[in-house]
């Protein structure tokens, strides 16, 4: 599934997006929509209201604090739990490592991550060195094929 959106410099790109990432996307605008009574022009996805009842855009540092506040909550709820949060670039670090181990090339997650450099985007596939073993196994069965 492609989505079409603006990025850096206002310019158009796409990213791949799962379809159910899109339906969940879709119903939280919906709860949006009915929350903030926001209009279709609103191009912000996370919003707050402010005073005089303006809907605007949630900040960079509150979308951080959000997301480790209820990944911290999540992960208390396992045994396994470090007691810590996630960020979202902790995400995306760990969004690249999944594409690399479930087959995807790095080109394609240096456009994904809107990156200008595939140097950059190796930094975010820091892979273990057991990680890469299992890359390398796969790749000798698929040759012996």
């Amino acid at each position: 599934m492609l989505f079409l959106s603006k990025c850096q410099g206002n310019k158009e790109d796409t990213v791949l997006v799962l379809q159910a990432a899109l339906e969940e996307l879709k119903a939280y605008l919906r709860v949006r929509q009915e929350t903030f009574n926001t209009k279709e022009s609103d191009i912000y996805v996370f919003v707050s209201k402010y005073k005089g009842g303006m809907v605007r855009p949630l900040s960079v540092r509150s979308i951080q604090t959000l997301v480790s506040k209820y990944t911290k909550e999540f992960y208390a709820q396992n045994e396994f739990s470090t007691g810590k949060g996630l960020s979202p670039h902790k995400m995306r670090h760990s969004f690249a490592n999944d594409w690399i181990l479930q087959g995807g090339d790095i080109i394609t997650l240096s456009y994904q991550l809107w990156h200008s450099s595939i140097e950059t985007t190796s930094k975010y596939t820091n892979l273990s060195r057991d990680e890469g073993k299992k890359i390398i196994e796969k790749m000798e069965e698929n040759r012996n094929k």
